[in-house]
């Protein structure tokens, strides 16, 4: 049997008084409030197939558990057809799941990705990115021609991703078996891509090629009014000549 909290009362006065002139209850507008906060806190129960697939969405990187409720609840409203396409697309994610032997980034076929197997490609630069997003991203500025490295992820031991997990010994391996003539460390500049770049720079700095780093600074829409000393320090350092 479900009940309502007890109304709230305040007593106005340094002393308390049996009386109950002494007595005033809180506006009836915060005890809604009180109400409101009540209920809030009552976990809604739902069907163990909603929440079965609420649970899942969670586990998606970025994904609280609101939004996941919202995207079942999205999902309950579409047609049996689109929720079946939607359902089969997910259960051959990894029938296609090809890897490039060499950079790791996803290939359409088995062996090697198209970049890797491109000839105009050249050899002699590795672009070394965290996921493949990232290499998506550098690759749609059309300014990149050169090959990649993805490591699968950065240095964080709290989350138990130690170095030996990365493909850095796969990266070295290509550097001392290929005439590699420069590195790009296009990690992400968060406290675990520098870390993870500290590790690298330790690593290449002894086989002699030219190891480079993407330039860090204001980005495109920033405000100098709102960014940190290190930002700032940063954009100083990577300025560029106007009058070439």
């Amino acid at each position: 049997m479900s009940f309502l909290p007890p109304a709230v009362f305040v007593t106005f006065g340094g002393k308390s008084n049996s009386n109950e002139s002494s007595k005033r209850s809180i506006p009836q507008t915060i005890q809604l409030h009180s109400l409101l906060i009540y209920h809030k806190h009552k976990m809604i129960s739902y069907p163990d197939q909603i929440n079965n697939l609420i649970e899942s969405f969670c586990k998606l990187p970025g994904i609280g558990r609101k939004t996941a409720e919202r995207f079942v609840f999205y999902l309950i409203k579409e047609e049996k057809e689109e929720l079946f396409q939607f359902a089969d697309n997910l259960s051959k994610l990894h029938e296609a799941n090809f890897t490039c032997p060499t950079c790791f980034n996803f290939s359409p076929r088995q062996g090697l990705c198209d970049i890797c197997s491109n000839k105009k490609r050249d050899k002699t630069q590795i672009c070394v990115v965290e996921e493949f997003h990232d290499l998506n991203n550098i690759e749609n500025t059309k300014l990149y021609n050169g090959l990649y490295h993805v490591l699968g992820g950065k240095i964080d031991p709290p989350e138990g991703v130690t170095a030996e997990k990365l493909k850095i010994n796969e990266l070295l391996t290509r550097i001392k078996n290929n005439q590699i003539q420069e590195i790009i460390l296009a990690l992400n500049p968060d406290i675990q891509g520098e870390g993870t770049i500290l590790y690298l720079r330790k690593l290449l700095l002894p086989l002699n090629i030219k190891l480079t780093l993407l330039a860090r600074g204001l980005p495109m829409g920033g405000n100098i009014e709102y960014a940190d000393e290190v930002t700032l320090a940063n954009a100083l350092k990577g300025r560029q000549q106007l009058n070439n």
